[in-house]
């Protein structure tokens, strides 16, 4: 048996442990780690947006598990993630045992806990501790290349071009997205952060509209450390004032061709809220199929409460 201790991440010391853990989990799981936001607030050490813990094995000097801990004016967002090799169970018992023991959970409106792919037996341990469903985002994929592409004569897509479109993308951004709880907000911060990733590459990252007034946009991204190599729809939407005349299905088709065509990838993969039937369907009629879902779960308050005691 392991003998693990929990300890804030609050330097670069254990990070390559941390990324092992991450490539061991998409190898043996299929999916990242951890949402793309909080990897990179991770990586980045943004520590005043985002704490996480890791469970050390003290013997091997192994991290064995993390746990993000993001605090907003809603309440506190978990996020763990497992080294396939250790006892399931028992590193979320080691980690969530410790978070919810800080008093200040007990001042937040929610505590609730992003888990990917839930099985059956992950589901029953979750709710058996106190936590139950309440959101959905399905990961969809699909093969490249996208042999139907044809260019949009009607439309002039454009590359964005940084230092120029921010102002515009974040308006049209946050118009399209104000029902979202992830990508509605965004400021000037957040996707200056973004620009400055690696991944970041304006080639594939499409809009419609002049730099004062975009309608719509695909900003694409290329997962360079999955094998083989995958592309992303990151994000697509259109101004609410421009919907009904097919930009967004433009728009998707440049994307793909895009990563298809252009990067060679083998397959593209794109995110999507159970509940936007609209998007869902818009996806099928363009080749992808459902992969898996990521599920979240909210903390039942009396379990708290009991924890409390």
């Amino acid at each position: 048996m392991a003998h693990l201790d929990v300890r804030a991440i609050d330097s670069d010391v254990y990070l390559p442990s941390i990324i092992s853990l991450a490539q061991e989990l998409e190898e043996v799981e299929h999916h990242r780690a951890l949402a793309d936001h909080r990897w990179i607030d991770l990586t980045n050490g943004n520590t005043h947006s985002l704490t996480s813990l890791m469970a050390l094995d003290l013997d091997t000097q192994v991290v064995a598990g993390i746990l993000t801990r993001n605090v907003t004016s809603k309440g506190v967002e978990f996020e763990l993630a497992v080294r396939p090799s250790y006892p399931y169970e028992v590193v979320v018992d080691t980690l969530l045992g410790t978070a919810l023991a800080d008093s200040a959970i007990r001042e937040t409106p929610r505590v609730s806990l992003w888990i990917p792919n839930p099985s059956q037996e992950r589901d029953r341990l979750y709710q058996s501790l106190g936590f139950h469903p309440d959101r959905e985002v399905l990961q969809m994929r699909r093969p490249l290349p996208y042999e139907e592409y044809r260019p949009s004569p009607e439309l002039a897509i454009r590359q964005f071009e940084p230092g120029i479109d921010e102002v515009s993308w974040l308006s049209v951004n946050n118009r399209a997205f104000e029902w979202h709880p992830d990508q509605g907000d965004w400021d000037m911060a957040t996707l200056l952060e973004r620009e400055s990733e690696p991944w970041f590459d304006p080639a594939g990252f499409f809009v419609v509209g002049d730099h004062d007034r975009i309608q719509g946009f695909c900003w694409t991204k290329v997962h360079h450390d999955a094998h083989p190599k995958v592309g992303e729809i990151y994000v697509i939407a259109v101004d609410p004032d421009a919907a009904g005349r097919g930009l967004g299905r433009a728009l998707l088709a440049e994307g793909m061709h895009y990563l298809g065509d252009v990067r060679g990838l083998p397959s593209i993969m794109l995110y999507v809220e159970r509940t936007n039937h609209g998007a869902q369907a818009l996806y099928r009629r363009f080749g992808f199929t459902l992969d898996h879902c990521d599920r979240r779960y909210v903390l039942d308050p009396s379990a708290l409460a009991r924890a409390e005691r």
